[in-house]
């Protein structure tokens, strides 16, 4: 009778293991659905500036509006997706932005694409919180730092992935068939998360959770989501600033061939996501607080390496060494997250990420709004990646001094 017990529970636990990765794989496709809708502007930026003749204040306004309601949607979505499930956040989230992302295809204007955009960003943050969710209800706080490198990473992966077969395809056919192809593939992943999502063993019960007000209360209530805010925008005005100004950077100033425009996205890609990965690998091996500063230190040296491109004449060879490391700005993502979700445990952890993801997404507004102005006032791109590297050291110091008092409690 023993025997059979423990067979049952080394057969429940097997299945577990395998419904927790599965469970991952869809919150990867989730991310990469939201982060493949989030640039895949930024990735025919040229085209479409172009074709509906946009200025590049005009370009980096589009860009950036998606940043506005995706906070504004984190606003409504966090407290409201408490009691919620994931399954029903993926399909708000990816069937809402999936439809749009096909009507986005037939815009012909510069205020129907920054519409369109301001409204996708509010359904694509639902699939955010929905995500944090199915990580904080399938994996131990141990995992959890690693597991928030991998989404992280399908997040950046996607960038890549539009910039490696999404702008190559946009050439040769057009982008509004990209976006076409991009709004298919979103509503494909929630239908199929309607099949697949489910709530895990690290569930909190809804009918004891705090709802709307009292949990912007009770989240900021504690500096950790300030941390976290503060943390993500300086990481994600990194992925912002990089993505959408450093290819017609190099085309202006190092005389880039436009044809290799893809490769260097691709390579800036492939190394945000390794440096998620790594960054997440080691927040659970060192503390998540050192983590974080050490990732925001080395994404302050490769904002002035930014700067360097626009001042020195370089080689191809350099320049793909630049956007190998580049992607060091994504390295404390995972220890970012995994911190607020320490902090805050699984019942208000999703809620509480999807407060500080709202750092991140006014970085994604100001990062390209902000270098495209100074691009269309200055015409220099020293002057605009100037702005990152003051941006990256301001919250240098200021994370510096959100976290002394941990800091001096570690080295005692």
């Amino acid at each position: 009778m023993s025997n059979s017990v423990e067979l049952n529970a080394v057969a429940r636990a097997g299945t577990g293991k395998h419904i927790a990765i599965l469970m991952l794989c869809m919150a990867v496709l989730g991310e990469m659905c939201l982060a493949a809708d989030f640039y895949g502007f930024a990735a025919v930026l040229t085209l479409v500036s172009q074709d509906l003749a946009l200025s590049a204040s005009q370009a980096g306004l589009v860009q950036g509006a998606f940043g506005i309601s995706f906070g504004l949607g984190m606003l409504y979505w966090a407290p409201r997706g408490r009691g919620m499930t994931a399954k029903r956040l993926y399909l708000i989230g990816l069937t809402g932005s999936g439809i749009l992302m096909l009507v986005q295809m037939n815009a012909n204007s510069f205020l129907e694409l920054v519409v369109l955009r301001l409204i996708i960003g509010f359904f694509d943050s639902a699939v955010f919180i929905g995500s944090v969710k199915i990580v904080m209800q399938w994996f131990t706080r141990e995992r959890q730092g690693l597991v928030m490198g991998v989404i992280l990473g399908a997040y950046s992966l996607a960038i890549t992935l539009d910039f490696a077969f999404g702008l190559p395809y946009a050439m040769s056919t057009s982008w509004r068939e990209f976006f076409f192809v991009l709004g298919v593939l979103t509503l494909a992943v929630g239908v199929l998360g309607q099949f697949l999502v489910r709530p895990g063993p690290f569930s909190a019960p809804h009918d004891t959770a705090k709802h709307g007000r009292k949990v912007f209360v009770e989240v900021f209530r504690s500096k950790w989501v300030w941390v976290g805010l503060l943390g993500i925008f300086g990481a994600l005005f990194s992925v912002a600033a990089c993505a959408t100004w450093m290819i017609p950077s190099f085309i202006e100033t190092q005389n880039l061939d436009p044809s290799l425009a893809p490769a260097i996205g691709t390579i800036m890609g492939l190394a945000q996501v390794a440096f998620l990965i790594l960054g997440g690998y080691l927040s659970d091996k060192l503390t998540r607080i050192s983590t974080l500063l050490i990732g925001v230190v080395l994404t302050l040296l490769a904002a002035l390496l930014c700067v360097a491109t626009t001042v020195w004449p370089m080689s191809f060879n350099m320049l793909v060494v630049v956007a190998l490391i580049s992607g060091v700005g994504v390295f404390s993502g995972g220890a970012i997250f995994s911190l607020v979700g320490e902090k805050y445990g699984t019942d208000l952890g999703p809620s509480a990420a999807g407060y500080a993801e709202m750092g991140g997404v006014f970085a994604t507004f100001v990062a390209p709004a902000l270098m495209g102005a100074i691009l269309s006032m200055t015409h220099s791109f020293s002057l605009a990646f100037w702005s990152f590297v003051i941006v990256e050291a301001g919250v240098l110091v200021a994370l510096l001094a959100m976290t002394r008092t941990e800091r001096r409690m570690a080295a005692a």
